[in-house]
C-alpha cells in the first residue's frame, strides 16, 4: 500500500504479504466443467442458493474442500477408506520433507477426518462414492461453498486471495462500527456524501 490509509479508531491495520507457490499435477485433458460440476451448479441456482457470507444471489461455486486443480493428486481410496472407517490410522508426516516417517496418529485427529465428516453431514455418502471418478465430490454440491463474486475472486475480500482465518471472519456478524478492510473505508464514504 503506497498510500497513506485513514486511521480507524480502536483498530490497528495488519499487512500480509502471502506468497503461495505450489506444483499442480498434470491433467490429461485441458479443465472444462464436468457434468457434475454443471449439474450442481444447475441444481445451486435452481434452488435459489446465496452467498454463504453476504446472502447475495446468484453465487459462483467455490471448491471448498479440494481444488479440481488439485484431484488428480490425491489418493481417492485412501481418503474413501478414512472416511468409512476402514482407515483409522494415518501417517505422521515429516515436518521437512511432508513424507511419512514410519508413525501414525489417529485418523479422527485429522483434518482430512473433518473434511469427509463435513462432506457427509451436507449429504456426501463416501460408502456410494467411486475413487475412479473423483468428481462427484470435487464438483458435487457437499464440496461447494456458493459466493458472491466479491467473496469469491475479489483481491481484497476473495477466498482466493485471503488467508483461511480472515476470509472466515466475514462470515460473522460485525459489532457495529468495526470496519474490516480498507475498502469499506471508501464505501461508508461514498454512503454519506
Amino acid at each position: 500500500m503506497t498510500q497513506q490509509l485513514p486511521a480507524v479508531p480502536h483498530e490497528h491495520l495488519v499487512k500480509v504479504t502471502d506468497v503461495e507457490l505450489e506444483y499442480y499435477p498434470d491433467h490429461a485433458e485441458p479443465r472444462t466443467e464436468s457434468s457434475t460440476f454443471r449439474h450442481t451448479k444447475q441444481a445451486g441456482h435452481k434452488a435459489g442458493l446465496r452467498c454463504a457470507v453476504s446472502g447475495q444471489p446468484s453465487p459462483e461455486y467455490h471448491h471448498l474442500f479440494c481444488e479440481w486443480a488439485d484431484a488428480d493428486a490425491v489418493d481417492w481410496t485412501i481418503v474413501k477408506a478414512i472416511a468409512t472407517g476402514e482407515i483409522t490410522e494415518i501417517p505422521v508426516l515429516d515436518p521437512i520433507t511432508d513424507q511419512p516417517s514410519g508413525e501414525t496418529f489417529p485418523a479422527e485427529q485429522s483434518l482430512i477426518w473433518l473434511i469427509c465428516r463435513l462432506a457427509e453431514l451436507r449429504g456426501f455418502d463416501w460408502h456410494a462414492f467411486d475413487p475412479v471418478d473423483p468428481s462427484t465430490f470435487v464438483d458435487g454440491m457437499a464440496n461447494m461453498l456458493p459466493l458472491d463474486v466479491k467473496f469469491h475472486r475479489s483481491p481484497a475480500h476473495g477466498i482466493h486471495h485471503r488467508t483461511w482465518p480472515t476470509f472466515v471472519f466475514q462470515a460473522y456478524p460485525r459489532k457495529a462500527g468495526f470496519v474490516f478492510t480498507p475498502d469499506e473505508l471508501v464505501s461508508q464514504s461514498k454512503e454519506h456524501s
